[in-house]
């Protein structure tokens, strides 16, 4: 497991996949692997999709995607509800056909039905799936504090955790709420 902010593990199982997804562009300082095509490509790769090659379209859907779930994210956080974000889902899962598939193990489980880009948006749904089932999709969170949206997996005993990282987030969050007091008392004061 590669450590993420706070010292937090990356997600189990194929959640790993979805937090890599989205966690492709850090949102405060950058930079957005899926800039660019080569970006996007270098991803792939980097993520086990040897061999798949994009062009700008299916970068476009990755973005679209992406931010799709991070908006999904943000509603396991307490956010507001994506209706918009459920739309892109079902909109490029349309075009990422999943089959049932037996795995190594003699599981059965959900798999891409097509060996090109929309294999990766399939794998990267039927993770999202899975964890659905499995009851895991709601300890993935993206932070709460909107310079960031860091994808985090939650793995606290009450499912509570709000920020990324309590020493970065957590404490810009509530300096914020202070100092927005202490202006609201000079205000009244």
């Amino acid at each position: 497991m590669r450590a993420q902010p706070g010292d937090r593990d990356t997600a189990p199982g194929g959640l790993e996949l979805v937090q890599s997804f989205v966690n492709s562009i850090n949102v405060e300082f950058g930079p957005d692997e899926f800039a660019t095509v080569e970006g996007f490509d270098r991803w792939l790769g980097r993520n086990g999709f040897v061999g798949v090659a994009a062009d700008d379209l299916d970068r476009g859907d990755a973005v679209a995607l992406r931010e799709a779930l991070r908006a999904l994210l943000r509603e396991n956080n307490g956010g507001e509800p994506a209706t918009g974000a459920r739309r892109t889902v079902e909109h490029i899962a349309r075009n990422s056909p999943l089959v049932a598939q037996f795995d190594d193990t003699g599981a059965l489980g959900l798999a891409p039905a097509r060996g090109d880009v929309r294999e990766v948006f399939g794998t990267v749904l039927a993770s999202v799936v899975a964890a659905v089932g499995d009851g895991s999709w709601q300890r993935l969170k993206a932070c709460k504090e909107h310079r960031c949206e860091w994808a985090f997996y939650d793995r606290s005993r009450n499912r509570a955790s709000r920020w990324c990282s309590m020493a970065v987030c957590g404490t810009r969050s509530k300096m914020t709420v202070y100092r927005q007091g202490k202006q609201t008392q000079q205000t009244k004061g």
